[in-house]
């Protein structure tokens, strides 16, 4: 009874756990908790416990092992060998009988999202990556005329306009802000040379860059006066080191996310301009090869947008924008298809940005 009950403690340990353990930590595990004789020697300790975990770890019916349990193991530095369990030891697909729609959604996840999921869940998501390549390439080479495989290589996420290459990021950064968001934690974090303390909200993933939307620590009075412009943006890539607080994060129940941008707090407001609503009209002159109504018709600036002609080749606009890089990025890119007429605070910085423009070329 009691080595049973020492190798139902191991098992315990190992699923509870996280990351791989070695033979040591399993000893000291089962010490602290009692399991083990106290006068025995640790060299004893260690033999006795190595002989429990090849146990469990099981021997070989012919060529396969008759791993009952889902232990696994892999030799470490030296002869240090680590031991986990397989989270999904009960969960393996025969990939011949993998469905096809969880194939395919398996290989877009590991194509689109790979390089944003956090480590230990890609880790244990890669033997379901392998098996739906399998059912995939199976499905391609047979007579089926889905081709999934081709499908999921069709599929691509892509920046509009002049594309940029990501900034590199550390992805071990990344897992701690996911870690703290799930365990409710703050965070400390060193950050274009200054230390922040930090109660993280989200991660924002506006392509090419990744940004931490968290709250500091210390901007209580700013939440008081102005709750969303407490919240506060910082590029993934420009971490310094971040670890986890032991400290609660505190957070607020009523904010989204999703809301808060949509509000425009991730824009880049033009300077001395403020972050409310500007009626903004706007004139449009178009030919005939134009798509561009068409274009603002299926894709409005604004919920409330109203667009209607004016004239032969006319269109007059008028939306609830804010006055951003982003919207005078936009407006500059139409040419001499668009001209402003109001507000006069947008008309004016179009003006002196189109001066600006080609005062560097003169």
């Amino acid at each position: 009874m009691q080595t049973f009950m020492r190798r139902l403690a191991i098992l315990a340990y190992l699923r509870e756990s996280r990351t791989p353990k070695t033979t040591g930590q399993v000893v000291a595990h089962l010490r602290g908790m009692g399991h083990l004789d106290e006068l025995a020697s640790e060299p004893t300790q260690m033999r006795l416990i190595q002989r429990d975990l090849n146990f469990l770890l099981g021997g070989k019916r012919g060529t396969e092992p008759d791993n009952e349990f889902g232990l696994e193991s892999s030799q470490g530095e030296g002869r240090t060998v680590h031991w986990w369990l397989d989270p999904y030891a009960g969960l393996r697909f025969d990939y011949e009988k993998m469905p096809q729609f969880l194939a395919l959604s398996f290989a877009l996840t590991k194509k689109h999202l790979s390089h944003l999921l956090p480590q230990n869940t890609l880790a244990e998501l890669e033997r379901f990556f392998l098996q739906a390549e399998q059912r995939l390439q199976k499905l391609e080479t047979s007579v089926s005329p889905q081709h999934l495989q081709r499908l999921s290589m069709a599929v691509e996420f892509y920046q509009r306009g002049q594309p940029l290459q990501a900034a590199a990021f550390d992805i071990n950064h990344l897992d701690t802000i996911y870690r703290a968001i799930i365990q409710g934690r703050q965070l400390v974090m060193d950050y274009r040379g200054k230390t922040y303390r930090l109660h993280p909200l989200g991660v924002a993933i506006l392509l090419p860059k990744l940004y931490l939307v968290a709250r500091k620590a210390d901007d209580c009075a700013a939440e008081a006066a102005d709750p969303a412009s407490a919240y506060r943006s910082f590029l993934v890539h420009k971490i310094e080191s971040i670890y986890i607080d032991n400290q609660p994060a505190e957070l607020t129940p009523s904010f989204s996310l999703r809301q808060w941008l949509d509000q425009g707090y991730m824009d880049v407001p033009v300077r001395d301009s403020c972050r409310g609503l500007l009626a903004l009209q706007l004139e449009l002159r178009v030919d005939d090869t134009s798509h561009l109504i068409e274009s603002l018709t299926e894709s409005p600036l604004s919920a409330d947008q109203k667009l209607h002609r004016v004239g032969d080749g006319l269109w007059q606009l008028e939306a609830s924008v804010r006055h951003t890089v982003q919207l005078r990025n936009w407006l500059l890119s139409l040419g001499a298809s668009g001209k402003v007429l109001a507000p006069d605070v947008i008309c004016q910085d179009l003006k002196h940005s189109l001066q600006t423009m080609l005062a560097r070329y003169d």
